[in-house]
């Protein structure tokens, strides 16, 4: 597993809204545009996540830690 990209993508789940919208309609789409090179069985964990909790948790980080152009809860 290339645990970078997998760490990244996570990272971008929590931190950015937009990344998070665009992987609701399809992550590997999402991955690709964005230059992760993620390998089907990474792609199949990180699908089973539930977007709605990453979500929950992203508005419980402190919003300066947010990616700049992601609205502010």
């Amino acid at each position: 597993m290339a645990q970078d990209a997998v760490e990244r993508v996570l990272g971008r789940l929590i931190t950015d809204e937009r990344f998070r919208r665009a992987v609701s309609d399809s992550l590997e789409a999402a991955c690709v545009q964005q230059g992760y090179t993620l390998s089907p069985t990474e792609l199949r964990f990180l699908s089973e996540l539930e977007l709605k909790e990453i979500g929950a948790l992203a508005a419980r980080i402190n919003p300066g830690l947010m990616r700049a152009d992601t609205p502010l809860p």
